[in-house]
């Protein structure tokens, strides 16, 4: 390492680098040494910018070098799974004649070891360039990349089908025809093509075939990363097109099988099977897939008859034809008899099949598998018997979707995907893989989408199980019992689980018509706390209905044998009764549901896996929520649900990027009281030729917007007060927009009035929340039979825009906030379903005892305040007729004076009043109270709260809000509710799963518009198994994911949060990002920080001390670090600072638990500040931030410029960063970042005595005592 650090400076970290075929041979040599693992030295070649700074730059040179490109390729790998593709592609984008000679000279390369003619080690060669393949076709997104990966998998790859395969597929796409003769003049050097060009289209033509033959006859790592290539091909429809033709014509898969886990196997036999037309890029319904399947079938039908024939159809014998005498004699004839005559279910039977075939003489074996375009060779040579059987049976199979179960199991927890998962990336291994699937940009329908993330989620609930069970295990200390040596006994205990008492199935209900399994199955399990605190049995007594438990059969030897899962049903008393509580008894007991399919495999497999089950584990409530979230993804698989015509397209990733986005051009928007003054909508169109204001703009305007057809045009705004005399009424005053938008706000409110899919960036501090509450108030108006989905990730962020809606110009009884976290709400009103059915009544006595008073005041005699069915026949039998006559001049006096009086307390008509439109104003107040009883009267008419919660739902909520948890959880029954959403807004959007954010929309069968409001340039969704989160990219969410394939999206561009210096920090990571004056200048903003020189500094802690520990893995600390942040926290207190105003941040959970103990052992007197990691700390904001990054040895993730930006966009005054300098001056993706952070030095400067006083330069602990 010592060796290749002086190499490096030499060469490449200094001034000016000089290229040298002999310095790459030795970095190589390096890389490749014997002894230890390869990858550290890869990512010491990584740290060290040799990437960047040194081949990539003179790769014009370097290419001629084996050594230098296969130390790049090793290098661009090793950026990309450290998460740093961003900086990668951005390298290369920068020059894409120097990429294509890359992409190339892979390829080429790649074939050279395949042939055995490459200089360099074949197989580190071939694994190397497989693995940037990988990382290429995953980046599709990307210009240059797409350029060189598609030519990869164009129609020439075609020349390795079968012939009588390749005619028939020209015969059914005729436009590909044309196609495949262009390309095919093109691979032999003349008028089309030179010499070199028809090299490189005959290397372009053959290298996935080529790798399938290869990889057949390869090494495991080798195989696996070829079919993970393969898998990722055939998962991608512009990828696929001719490719998944060729991988089925190869049978891939089975030629592969063989070398990988069952897993992979089955992950590339899904790939190639599923239901897709691989040309077309249409799914397949199920009777499209089954009728393939037989006609497939019939041909080999119609083969086997034609060889057991002579080779003739019954149409060329006739009744007195001779069949083949040899076949006869053989025995062959009567096993093709039994293919041609029997059944075609027989060959969807592989072990029936494959019986069949074994029986047939190997000449008539290979005779058959080639009258059905089964390959019996490879360019290396015939195929075994065995494999011809093989690849001939699986033909005809009938491919069996992976387990849908929603309960955990000892094969998944304690599998393969489970366990490789969750050590990903911590083994040392080059380039570790998983079978599992990949999250890309694009998907093959909303069918594969949904079994790509069924798996995922799955894998993800087994590893938190497992994490669970294995502790609880750990904690309970089985051992053999003294009495029984074959029984299990526990000597320790825990708090989330327990020994299982007894355990009976009790329930097992007859299977329904076409199914195996049972319909329902329950069993009956009891636990003795008898020995536990009541604060265990008081936590035991809180599991609840619908909660899940895990159970297990544990070995004295603390292994696990076997685990289910089970959904509490009842609580059950020691007597076995059902009870709502439970009582004081030690004795208690669940009837749980069992999952039926299981238990039907279970009753064939091991009929006494219950009875051995000993441990019952329950989990927290807020991490046990994967069955339901499971069962509804599931439930959808079964059934995908159908998405707008608009928005399928973009959301599987093809077609026009743009298509979807609303166009504002020539459209008229209504934007409701968006605009404070006519001023203001003058200021919000500065990119158009002119704006027009018409109309009355008082406060509180209604403002209708008129876009020209481009930006040359005039924007005309149409302003008007909304009904004056409603508010001269002085009954009810509205409540009105008082923030002037910006102008990207103001677009971003537009763009969500129009029907598509709008997208809204919101850097740090720009408004998103406010932008989100305004364009729901002006849908909200604009669209009166319309309803709103309001989805967040967290409860937090959804209440704080909960209560700006409330505090709007929007009726309540139109809100709705579904969810445990209603209860956080800071609102006067309840807005649960609970809470709104019981404010409708409360509403209802109100609005009738209104109705009784009106009445009394028109001296009209009658119970008309009973019912709102009585006061419905009130409005039209009294009310309207005396408007009637009053508005026609036939009565003089307002009828309802008197009542609006007695309401007011004052005279209805002062002098100089429009008496006119106050009557207007105040009829319409009447209006809209008796709408509002018409509202009321079905929770009049029904009486139970089922049917009232499901009337609220269906008909009068019209905004809905609820967390993406609670949709996943509640989809089914949100659905039968009759719930149809038009307009579905997704706040913290970038924060969520892919399919969190999708479920909400199967909610919205019409839906209309589409908005996702949310910022990709920070943290991602939390995913914690490091396999999901690197391999599957499980992290990507669908906002990201809409970004990155090329949506259009509004940006805000004002920040309001931070002084100008601090968001100078974070700028560069956003187009035009601004600063909102004159707020930003005015205030706190404008005062300097009491004991500071500068708002913002870096404070280089260096390698004080010991620099960064790791007491256990991951858990990273750094004792100068945390002790210099509490020495300035100190020294802030003393400046007379509000602890509560003061952040500490820290890059790492371990250093966050450093710093609450340093700070309770150094200043126990002062107040707690807030102590919070990064990644808990991203959606708030502090005055004063003491950001610790922790780390001195290496970066770590803070080279995730995502978190770097979440970190130094907390600050509003004051920012304070204490770090390693040398460490991060030599990282390539923070240089930025570091020029902006050293502009004020990195020694503390303070000034104790005030900004005029002489600075004190504070470069250590023991300087700030000093200070102190």
């Amino acid at each position: 390492m010592a060796d290749m650090e002086a190499l490096a400076r030499k060469h490449w970290l200094g001034d000016a680098a000089k290229w040298s075929d002999d310095v790459a041979a030795r970095v190589l040599k390096h890389v490749v040494a014997a002894g230890g693992e390869m990858r550290p030295r890869v990512q010491q070649l990584e740290r060290q910018q040799y990437l960047e700074r040194y081949v990539w730059p003179h790769y014009d040179r370097a290419r001629e070098s084996p050594a230098a490109a296969l130390t790049l390729l090793l290098v661009a790998n090793e950026k990309q799974q450290q998460g740093l593709e961003s900086s990668l592609w951005t390298l290369f984008s920068a020059n894409s004649a120097r990429f294509d000679q890359l992409f190339d000279d892979s390829v080429a390369l790649l074939l050279r070891a395949i042939d055995g003619t490459a200089d360099a080690d074949a197989g580190l060669v071939r694994l190397a360039v497989v693995q940037f393949l990988i990382v290429c076709f995953g980046a599709l997104e990307v210009d240059v990349v797409r350029a060189a990966c598609l030519r990869l998998v164009g129609v020439s790859v075609w020349y390795h089908l079968l012939e009588s395969r390749r005619e028939r597929e020209l015969a059914q796409w005729p436009q590909v025809r044309r196609l495949w003769r262009h390309a095919s003049r093109r691979w032999t050097a003349g008028k089309r093509a030179t010499a070199e060009e028809a090299a490189r289209l005959c290397r372009e033509r053959d290298v996935i075939a080529r790798l399938v033959w290869d990889a057949a006859d390869g090494d495991s790592v080798y195989v696996e990363k070829v079919v993970e290539l393969l898998v990722d091909l055939g998962s991608q429809l512009p990828t696929r097109r001719f490719v998944g033709v060729l991988l089925d014509d190869m049978q891939a898969a089975e030629l592969l099988a063989p070398r990988v886990a069952p897993e992979l196997a089955r992950r590339l036999r899904a790939c190639v099977a599923f239901p897709v037309s691989d040309v077309g890029g249409q799914p397949l319904a199920p009777e499209a897939a089954r009728a393939a399947w037989y006609r497939r079938a019939a041909e080999l039908q119609l083969a086997a008859y034609k060889l057991g024939h002579g080779g003739e159809s019954e149409e060329e014998l006739g009744s007195g034809g001779e069949s083949n005498k040899e076949l006869e004699s053989s025995g062959d004839a009567d096993e093709l008899a039994t293919l041609w005559a029997g059944s075609a279910g027989l060959l969807g039977s592989t072990s029936e099949f494959t019986a069949v075939l074994q029986r047939l003489s190997e000449p008539a074996l290979r005779a058959l598998a080639a009258a059905v375009n089964v390959r019996l060779a490879n360019p290396r040579g015939q195929f075994e018997r065995a494999l011809v059987e093989r690849l001939l049976a699986a033909r005809y199979a009938h491919f069996e979707p992976g387990p849908m179960g929603v309960y955990p199991d000892e094969q998944l927890l304690y599998g393969r995907a489970v366990t490789a998962a969750d050590a990903f990336g911590r083994d040392g291994a080059l380039y570790a893989g998983l079978p599992l699937p990949k999250l890309g940009l694009q998907y093959l329908s909303v069918l594969d989408y949904l079994q790509r993330w069924f798996a995922l989620l799955r894998v993800e609930m087994g590893g938190a199980v497992r994490t669970d069970l294995d502790a609880a295990v750990t904690r309970m200390q089985p051992c053999a019992r003294d009495d029984d040596a074959n029984a299990v006994g526990f000597a320790g205990w825990t708090r989330m689980a327990l020994p299982i008492s007894a355990l009976a199935v009790v329930d097992v209900q007859r299977a329904r018509v076409g199914e195996h399994q049972p319909s329902r199955m329950r069993a009956d399990l009891s636990v003795d706390l008898s020995g536990f605190a009541e604060s265990l049995r008081a936590e035991w007594a809180e599991v609840r209905v619908h909660d899940v438990l895990v159970l297990a059969q544990v070995r004295a030897d603390g292994s696990v044998a076997r685990v289910r899962g089970c959904t509490v049903d009842a609580r059950l008393d020691a007597q076995g009764s059902v009870v709502e509580q439970f009582d004081g008894s030690a004795d208690r007991g669940f009837r749980v549901a069992l999952d039926p399919e299981q238990y039907a495999r279970d009753t064939t497999a091991d009929p006494d896996v219950y009875a051995a089950l000993n441990v019952v584990m329950r989990r927290r409530a807020a991490e046990n929520n994967f069955t339901p979230v499971l069962e509804t993804v599931r439930a959808l698989a079964a059934a995908p649900p159908e998405l707008p015509v608009w928005l399928r397209p973009i959301f599987l990733g093809y077609g026009d990027p743009a298509a979807a986005v609303p166009r504002l051009f020539g459209a008229e928007v209504n934007l409701g009281d968006t605009f404070v003054s006519a001023d203001h909508a003058q200021a919000s169109f500065a990119q158009y030729a002119g704006v027009e204001v018409a109309g009355e703009f008082a406060e509180g305007a209604t403002c209708v917007v008129a876009y020209p057809e481009d930006t040359g045009g005039v924007v005309r705004v149409t302003a008007s007060s909304g009904d004056p005399a409603w508010v001269a009424s002085d009954v009810q005053a509205p409540r009105r927009n008082a923030l002037a938008f910006t102008p990207a706000q103001v677009h971003a409110i537009a763009s969500a009035q129009r029907e598509g899919l709008t997208l809204v960036v919101g850097p740090p501090g720009t408004g998103k929340t406010d932008v989100a509450v305004q364009l729901v108030s002006a849908l909200y108006h604009a669209q009166p039979g319309e309803t709103i989905l309001l989805v967040t990730h967290s409860n937090q962020a959804l209440n704080q825009l909960f209560a700006k809606i409330v505090a709007l110009d929007i009726e309540p009884r139109h809100l709705l906030r579904l969810g445990h976290g209603e209860a956080e709400l800071d609102a006067d009103e309840r807005f649960s379903r609970a809470g709104r059915i019981e404010s409708f009544l409360d509403r209802r006595l109100e609005l009738l005892a209104q109705v009784a008073r009106l009445a009394a005041s028109l001296d009209v005699p009658g119970d008309f305040g009973d019912s709102c069915a009585s006061a419905r026949f009130f409005l039209v039998a009294h009310v309207r007729v005396r408007w009637e006559a009053y508005r026609r001049g036939q009565q003089d006096v307002f009828p309802f004076e008197r009542f609006f009086e007695a309401e007011l307390g004052r005279p209805l008509f002062p002098p100089g009043c429009d008496a006119a439109a106050v009557a207007s104003g105040c009829y319409a107040h009447l209006e809209r109270m008796f709408d509002e009883l018409a509202a009321v009267q079905p929770f009049e008419l029904l009486r139970g709260s089922a049917e009232r919660s499901r009337y609220l739902l269906a008909r009068q909520a019209r905004i809905v809000a609820m967390t993406c948890t609670h949709a996943a959880m509640r989809q089914e029954e949100l659905a039968r509710a009759g719930v149809r959403f038009s307009t579905v807004v997704v706040e913290e959007a970038a924060q969520m799963l892919d399919i969190e954010a999708f479920v909400p929309l199967t909610l919205a069968p019409a839906l209309k518009r589409l908005v996702l409001i949310g910022d990709h340039n920070q943290l991602p969704p939390v995913v914690q198994s490091p396999g999901l989160r690197a391999f599957a990219r499980m992290e990507q969410s669908l906002f990201a994911r809409l970004v990155r394939l090329g949506v259009p999206y509004v940006e805000l561009d004002r920040q309001a949060r931070a002084r100008p210096e601090i968001a100078a920090l974070y700028r560069f990571r956003y187009r035009g990002l601004g600063d909102l004056q004159p707020h930003v200048a005015q205030g706190a903003f404008a005062q300097p920080n009491p004991g500071f020189k500068h708002a913002f500094q870096f404070v280089n802690v260096g390698q004080q001390q010991q620099g960064e520990s790791e007491p256990t893995p991951h858990f990273f600390q750094n004792l100068a670090e945390a002790e210099f942040v509490v020495a300035v926290f100190r020294y802030m207190c003393a400046q007379g600072y509000d602890a509560r105003r003061v952040a500490l941040l820290a890059a790492y959970n371990g250093q966050r638990m450093l710093l609450l103990d340093v700070l309770r052992r150094r200043c126990p007197e002062l107040p707690m500040p807030r102590v919070s990691t990064v990644d808990q700390f991203q959606g708030q904001q502090a005055d004063y931030v003491l950001l610790s990054l922790v780390r001195t040895r290496r970066v770590g993730h803070l080279r995730d410029l995502r978190r770097l930006t979440v970190a130094l966009s907390r600050a509003r005054l004051g920012l304070y960063v204490f770090g390693c300098r040398a460490l991060l001056d030599s990282c390539f993706e923070l240089q930025p970042v570091m020029a902006e952070l050293l502009r004020n030095g990195d020694a503390l400067t303070l000034v104790p005595e005030g900004h005029q006083s002489q600075p004190v330069i504070v470069d250590d602990v023991d300087s700030m005592a000093a200070v102190l």
